[in-house]
Order: structure tokens, then sequence, then C-alpha cells
């Protein structure tokens, strides 16, 4: 997001954005917020959303973590793995769409947190398996750091999102940002294509 964020400043010099990245949802009315990007398959009624692109997520672990324990064959086997999971987002169970079907799987594990840094991180120290977003584990796919698992369960894809409270009274910088970050997101973001 930084990136686009740079890009559009420098497209339009006149323009200051404040950029706060948390993981946690906020009002955007009480807090002040003129656009958010939200990355979820249930979006608040009472916003205005404009849909960016696709959000897909893959298993994976490092090849630390598979050196010390045999890497899961079936969904059913991550029962037995240590899963780093997100506070906020999958913490006890994970969905998956196998065979044109829903499969929901139970999931534990000793370290949760609220952002998918941290979960990265801890994945590639070898800590457990991780469900994170191929927009932030691409090229650590491709280079061999993560190794992507059960290839045939596809964890349950979310949409990315902006959101904002009204169009009344919309700023042409607001109106200009949304169609910019249009454009800066395809539909079928690119990064997928290179994950596995």
């Amino acid at each position: 997001m930084a990136r686009v964020v740079a890009a559009y400043v420098e497209r339009y010099p006149g323009v200051a954005v404040d950029l706060i990245v948390l993981d946690r949802l906020v009002n955007l009315v009480d807090e002040r917020i003129d656009l958010a990007i939200r990355i979820t398959k249930e979006l608040d009624p009472n916003l205005i959303a404009r849909r960016l692109t696709i959000c897909r997520s893959v298993i994976c672990a490092s090849p630390v973590y598979l050196h010390r324990h045999p890497a899961p064959l079936r969904l059913e086997e991550l029962v037995l793995h240590n899963c780093l999971t997100h506070s906020y987002h999958g913490k006890s169970l994970w969905h998956f769409v196998r065979g044109g079907e829903p499969v929901t799987i139970a999931v534990s594990g000793n370290i949760s947190a609220n952002d998918a840094t941290s979960v990265l991180e801890a994945a590639l120290a070898g800590a457990g398996i991780a469900q994170l977003p191929t927009y932030l584990i691409a090229p650590l796919i491709r280079s061999g750091e993560l190794i992507a698992l059960l290839p045939d369960a596809q964890p349950l894809s979310l949409g990315i999102y902006a959101v904002y409270a009204s169009r009344r009274q919309m700023s042409t910088a607001l109106r200009k940002m949304l169609d910019f970050l249009t454009e800066a997101f395809p539909s079928e973001p690119p990064w997928d294509a290179r994950t596995i």
C-alpha cells in the first residue's frame, strides 16, 4: 500500500496522505478517516465500498519447520501441527474450498499475532505452519524461503475493498484516490500467478 500511496502523491504532488496502518476495524466517522482499505469477506452495510481486487492465501511453512515435522498431505492433518494464526482472522478455524466444497478445519498453535507480518516472521523462523496472503509471501515462495503446502485445498479468498463513509461532499482528492486505487489493483492480482 505504501508504494501505491507514493505513486499517488507523485502523480498529485499537491496532495498529502496520512497513512495509518492498523490491523483492526476502525470507525471511519469517529476517527475522521476519509478512506480505508479493508480485506474482508463481510462489508459493513453502512459504508460505501469499491472492490479493488481479491486476496488469496496459501498454507505454507519454512524448510526448517518441514525438516523437523513431516508436511501435511491432507487438510485434516493440520490438527497435528503447530499452526501460526492471526488474532482476528482464522485464530481457531481455517476455511478452505476443496473439490468445490467448503471445508473448515480446527487449528491451534502457540503463536497468534494481530498482523500478518508477525505471523510471517514466525513462519520464517520455523515456528509452524501459517496461512498467509499471497501479496505478502509470493517472493518467499518463489525463493524457497517458504514452501506452499496442500495445493488441492484453497484457503477461502477475501475481497480487498476501498471503503468510505459518504459520497456527499466527496473531495476531489478522495475521488482521484479511488480512481487511482482501481487502476493500481487489477482484478486478477499479478502476484498470484507467480506464487505457486
